[in-house]
Order: C-alpha cells, then sequence, then structure tokens
C-alpha cells in the first residue's frame, strides 16, 4: 500500500538518523514502527501498561522476596495477558499464548523469545537479563498464562531465560 504523510522535519531527521544507524531504509523502518503500533503499542494504552527500563526492573525484582516475586508473577500472568490476548486475537488458547509471547518478545524487550520443533516437541525459550528473580517471576507469569489457556505446561528456569516445554 502506499501512502503519504506530513511529519515534523524534527521527526524526519530522527527517522533517517535511525534508519542510517541500522542500515535499512526509511520505508522499512518507518513499516516497523507502524506494525509495533498496531500490533503492541496501541494495547499498552489501553491497558495502562507502561515501559519499564530492564536494570529498574531487576532492581524491583531483587528487592522483593522469592514469594512475592512468584505471587506478583502469578498475578500478572492471570490478568494481563488475558486481556490483552482477547483484545488482540479474540480468544484464548495455547496458539494465541504462545503468539503473545512471541509479540512481547519483539516489542517489549523483556525478554528475546525463540522457539523450536523437534522430534513433534515444540518449546519456547525466553532469555533475559533479569538474573535469578526474572526467571522466577517469567516462570510463575508464563504458568498462569497457559492455566488460562487450559494448557498445562512444564518451566525449566536457568539463570538468564526460561524454556517452556508445550
Amino acid at each position: 500500500m502506499t501512502i503519504s504523510f506530513r511529519i515534523s522535519e524534527n521527526a524526519f531527521k530522527a527517522l533517517q538518523n535511525d534508519a542510517k544507524k541500522n542500515n535499512t531504509s526509511l520505508n522499512t523502518l518507518a513499516n516497523q514502527l507502524f506494525m509495533a503500533y498496531a500490533d503492541y503499542d496501541r494495547f499498552l494504552r489501553k491497558f495502562h501498561m507502561v515501559k519499564l527500563s530492564s536494570p529498574t526492573f531487576k532492581r524491583i525484582l531483587n528487592a522483593a522476596t522469592k514469594d512475592a516475586i512468584v505471587e506478583a508473577g502469578r498475578s500478572a500472568g492471570s490478568s494481563v495477558p488475558e486481556s490483552f490476548i482477547l483484545a488482540k486475537m479474540g480468544e484464548i488458547n495455547s496458539a494465541s499464548a504462545v503468539e503473545y509471547l512471541r509479540l512481547m518478545g519483539a516489542y517489549a524487550n523483556l525478554f528475546d523469545y525463540s522457539e523450536i520443533t523437534a522430534a513433534g516437541k515444540s518449546s519456547v525459550t525466553l532469555t533475559h537479563d533479569l538474573g535469578e528473580n526474572g526467571s522466577l517471576f517469567l516462570a510463575s507469569y508464563i504458568d498462569a498464562l497457559f492455566k488460562n489457556a487450559g494448557k498445562n505446561v512444564k518451566v525449566s528456569q536457568y539463570e538468564n531465560g526460561i524454556t517452556i516445554e508445550l
């Protein structure tokens, strides 16, 4: 689709600089920004979600007890994803839960998402730099997310990541 927009000179210069830094075209960068808005950012506003730096989140996690981290993960995993998934995809199931994680990996910068299928079994790995407490939070979050989707999953925790066996 071809379309034109009027944007401020400052915005144009920022886009040009970022496109050049990332060795990509201005058109590709603009499309990536539109996709980030369409797939993720517009839902942030709808559900009063905030963008938080990883170091700040890590400090919050490190100040909490293990029990509080588990409870926060369970609570967040059973409410936030459900609203997001219903608004974006219409129903909560295993596939929409995986798609939610893919989107979070692509746009939230909380973790890097990778998925692999081997010997007929699928697994998703989420790597992060939040340490052991980050893995504890994510494991609780993921467990609650998939329980709401009607699927029990096995979550393995590592210092800087978790693996979900689907």
